[in-house]
Parts: structure tokens; C-alpha cells; sequence
């Protein structure tokens, strides 16, 4: 039987080796130029802030024609910040750290999967 304290000192190194992977090397640098883009950040800011508000319409279930502005004008920035190629950048390292952990989750259920089907059950007949 494992100790829990031995699996998670395993999943931390697990965690080191992901963070050396070369998604999470270019979604480091992206967020990096990201961030470093002042045009870019106003525009997540006030996208940000428009998102709020929406939110707080929705969750009092106010009819969207109320808001219907705040969602317009959040697809706009959404559009204008979709060309801006550190926004564009971000966005598919983003895609890449999702897909990487994706994969890394799969591969792993199915390890722990095979191996308990390998195992004798003490309930099967």
C-alpha cells in the first residue's frame, strides 16, 4: 500500500517535469509578451469588467435586451482583441497547456485503469 504522503511527493515531481514541457515554456512567454502589451491589458481589463456586469444581469435573471449593449460591446473588444498577434499567441499556448494536461490526465486514468483490471479482485467470484 502507498503512503499518500509518497504520492504526492511523486505528483510534485510530476509537476516539475510538466512545467519544463515546451507548451508550458511558450504559454510562460506569451503571457509574458501578453502582459507587456499596455493596448492589449486595458482591453482584458475593460473586457474584464464588461463580463462582470453581464454576469450580475444574468444571475438576477434580467432579460437580455437590458444588456444587450454590454454584450455587444464585449464581442467587440473580443474581435479587436483577437488581432492582436501577443493576444492570438497567448491564446494558442493556452490551447496547447490545456491539451497537454488533457493528454497527461488520459494517459493516466487509463494507466491506473489497466492496472486495476490486471489485479485480482478479492470480491470477484
Amino acid at each position: 500500500m502507498v503512503d499518500h504522503n509518497e504520492l504526492w511527493a511523486e505528483t510534485e515531481e510530476l509537476a516539475d517535469m510538466i512545467v519544463q514541457a515546451p507548451e508550458i515554456v511558450r504559454y510562460q512567454r506569451a503571457e509574458a509578451q501578453m502582459k507587456a502589451h499596455p493596448r492589449a491589458q486595458r482591453m482584458l481589463e475593460r473586457l474584464r469588467a464588461l463580463r462582470e456586469e453581464i454576469g450580475e444581469f444574468q444571475a438576477r435573471k434580467v432579460p437580455p435586451k437590458h444588456y444587450m449593449h454590454l454584450l455587444r460591446d464585449s464581442e467587440s473588444l473580443l474581435e479587436e482583441l483577437e488581432k492582436i498577434p501577443e493576444v492570438v499567441e497567448f491564446q494558442h499556448a493556452q490551447t496547447a497547456v490545456n491539451d497537454l494536461l488533457q493528454t497527461i490526465t488520459r494517459r493516466l486514468a487509463k494507466a491506473v485503469l489497466e492496472k486495476v483490471e490486471d489485479t485480482d479482485h478479492p470480491f470477484a467470484p
